[in-house]
């Protein structure tokens, strides 16, 4: 089972890049913010609860990829391409959890507003 911190680290980098990319948010502050907030803290401690087979591992590893998008909105600046490194993380996340999006925060509504019904090269 993943510790709460783990899961703290993925959702405050998740809530952090949608912020960048929808609202041009600096991605550290964004961050910083985030793993502050109360809804956050309790959003990770359910996922811990509600999603025991994920693994610290398995969670360093997405946490890895969402700070590889950060670097990506960094250097790419803005545009599509900005969400497409995020939107690529939540398509292996609903791959990996049987062809559905894990119901954890916000995600759903990050990823319909990102991602959902966007080809890959858009």
């Amino acid at each position: 089972m993943a510790s709460v911190g783990a899961w703290l680290e993925v959702l405050s980098w998740i809530k952090a890049l949608f912020d960048a990319a929808t609202l041009s948010a600096d991605v550290r502050t964004a961050y910083n913010k985030h793993r502050r907030e109360d809804d956050t803290r309790e959003a990770a401690r359910l996922a811990s609860v509600r999603y025991s087979t994920y693994s610290d591992a398995e969670l360093k590893a997405i946490a890895d990829r969402l700070q590889d998008c950060r670097d990506r909105f960094i250097a790419e600046g803005s545009g599509r391409r900005r969400s497409q490194c995020l939107c690529s993380v939540f398509e292996d996340l609903i791959e990996g959890n049987g062809g559905i999006l894990p119901h954890v925060d916000d995600w759903e509504r990050i990823y319909n507003q990102l991602c959902a019904g966007k080809q890959p090269d858009e």
